[in-house]
């Protein structure tokens, strides 16, 4: 595995984990945009968002791909609330669900699911009839629950793979990242410019990846864990 830095200036500092060890990334401008596009083809399928809320849930660490999520969803009409993902926020998190039309709850971690619990709710009754992306333990623990659309968001070191409405595995940005498996291990690489570039980054995920279309429209490959 190897990270370069390049010639590109960063326009900001965010961070990714390097299978549990927190690292700096750099990006640009021009990667954050990329990332924008990348989500409008993902969500292109979810036609009735417009007028609608979308809870995003988070640190500073994940401002980098969160922020891009957030802008593409104000792209569709969507207005974006937050909370943080921290074991003490869960009662900001259920106001939030219970005052607002919200369609979208993102990302959910085992650590948000804590926080709902800590607050004295369910997080099962809480997401009804919403789109939940969830990583992770979370995703097992919400899986199989009647309605709630739950799909997976896969962190993959500096990058990610979101699941689309018409499931058959996570997206990721094939012209942004190469993402090769082998075994219990999923290599991530770096297709173009990047203010930090990645050779064959190592990620501890068994995975397979998936080709065929996606009947949503959006294009490239899929990972299936």
């Amino acid at each position: 595995m190897s990270e370069t830095l390049s010639m590109i200036r960063p326009s900001a500092i965010a961070q990714f984990s390097d299978n549990g060890v927190t690292r700096l990334l750099p990006i640009s401008e021009r990667e954050v945009n990329r990332t924008i596009a990348f989500f409008r083809r993902v969500l292109a399928s979810d036609w009735d968002l417009r007028g609608r809320f979308a809870l995003i849930l988070g640190t500073q660490a994940d401002a980098y791909f969160l922020a891009a999520f957030e802008r593409a969803l104000q792209e569709r009409g969507v207005t974006v609330c937050n909370s943080e993902a921290n074991s003490w926020d869960g009662a900001r998190t259920e106001a939030t669900i219970r005052r607002f039309d919200v369609a979208i709850v993102a990302v959910v971690t085992p650590i948000v699911l804590d926080a709902i619990r800590n607050a004295g709710h369910d997080a099962k009754t809480l997401f009804q009839g919403k789109i939940v992306w969830a990583q992770g333990d979370a995703y097992d623990a919400l899986e199989g629950t009647e309605g709630i659309d739950l799909r997976r968001w896969i962190p993959l070191g500096p990058a990610f793979a979101i699941e689309g409405r018409h499931r058959g595995g996570a997206h990721y940005d094939g012209r942004e990242w190469l993402i090769e498996t082998h075994g219990d291990t999923t290599y991530v690489t770096s297709r173009l410019d990047r203010a930090m570039a990645f050779d064959r980054l190592p990620v501890a995920l068994t995975a397979q990846i998936n080709t065929d279309p996606c009947p949503g429209g959006a294009l490239g490959p899929r990972i299936v864990l």
